[in-house]
């Protein structure tokens, strides 16, 4: 019997709800706090219960972060890893496709569809009763052959209970700083959240009160961290793969049981390096995006620089002043897990 998510859905209060509005043009029915652990378009109601009791299957994995920690980067080495390193397909089948998006229906709004691509058909066989209601993208979950790889942004409390009994989960964390960055980057260019403002008010009037798409930070992160000791999460640092990624593929192929040799672990490496990355439509879907109408174009790409330390060159003395302040509010979370906000040598 199904369950209902044992979370309250609440509206952000009016004065927050009227900013976000303001300078996230795509928001424009505004966002709803679910049980103070994630923020959501309106619309994810419809689906919260769906996701909360999404059954998975024992040979998926799935990959959870926080948006801009690594997310693209960890679906294309775990998808890689877990298909004989098929390098041809990677090369050649847009990522979102081989590892779909859980709970994308929630996040897309009504101005952007009808979908393209590979959504389109499963749009079409959905009765239209209400199109924000049509769960396109789960379905392309659903129709995804095992062994399956599939990516959300949702924290494991709005997941199903069992899921970690069930499945497979590789969680990467990022350090916060440069996370609101790329986050900020990511949210100025795409059509689903179009934001207007300026970097400064960002970090003062969304990221450090919370009030952004899938805030609040921390609580997130405390999930999985929480978790990181369970035998089927491995818990990542996005830091760590950057200063030695031979070594993380090491713990990525003990974890997922592929038995990859060290030759085919570095082919890995080469295949998921940042140029590599950036340079193949099939994982870097600017051009795709802003065909499409949901990427503003002319200015940066999906997959942006990829450094640890890129914060250094937004934030000022007050903002820095302001981020701490935020930290300390979410203790002992943000003083337990060991972030890096600099590396010496990245690969």
């Amino acid at each position: 019997m199904a369950s209902e998510v044992p979370f309250a859905l609440t509206p952000f209060p009016q004065e927050a709800q009227a900013k976000i509005k303001a300078k996230f043009l795509g928001f424009s029915n505004g966002l709803v706090d679910v049980g103070g652990r994630h923020a959501m378009p309106a619309h994810y109601g419809l689906f919260a219960n769906k996701y909360f009791n999404y059954k998975f299957q024992a040979d998926d994995v799935l990959v959870m972060t926080f948006p801009r920690s690594g997310t693209t980067w960890t679906q294309e080495i775990v998808w890689t890893m877990r298909n004989q390193l098929d390098l041809d397909t990677a090369a050649e089948v847009p990522l979102d496709t081989r590892v779909p998006f859980l709970e994308l229906d929630s996040i897309i709004p009504v101005h952007i569809r009808p979908p393209s691509g590979d959504a389109e058909g499963f749009w079409r066989l959905q009765p239209a009763t209400n199109p924000l209601a049509k769960d396109v993208y789960l379905d392309q979950v659903d129709a995804l052959a095992s062994p399956r790889t599939i990516k959300t942004h949702l924290p494991f409390s709005l997941l199903s209970p069992d899921l970690v009994n069930s499945c497979k989960v590789v969680y990467v964390a990022r350090n916060p700083k440069d996370v609101s960055v790329s986050f900020y980057h990511q949210q100025r260019l795409v059509k689903a959240a179009e934001y207007v403002g300026s970097f400064h008010e960002y970090i003062v009037d969304f990221w450090c009160q919370d009030h952004l798409l899938r805030a609040p930070y921390w609580s997130h992160l405390a999930e999985g961290w929480a978790r990181r000791h369970h035998p089927n999460v491995l818990f990542l640092f996005y830091e760590d793969m950057k200063e030695d990624f031979l070594r993380e593929l090491g713990r990525l192929n003990s974890f997922l049981g592929t038995g990859l040799t060290e030759s085919q672990l570095q082919t890995v490496a080469r295949h998921a390096s940042f140029s590599g990355m950036k340079s193949r439509g099939a994982t870097n879907p600017t051009a795709a995006l802003q065909e499409a109408g949901s990427f503003k174009k002319g200015e940066a790409e999906f997959i942006r620089k990829g450094t640890t330390g890129d914060w250094t060159n937004f934030f000022t003395p007050d903002l820095e002043e302001k981020f701490q302040e935020w930290m300390e509010k979410w203790q002992p979370a943000s003083r337990e897990i060991p972030f890096k906000y600099h590396i010496a040598k990245e690969m």
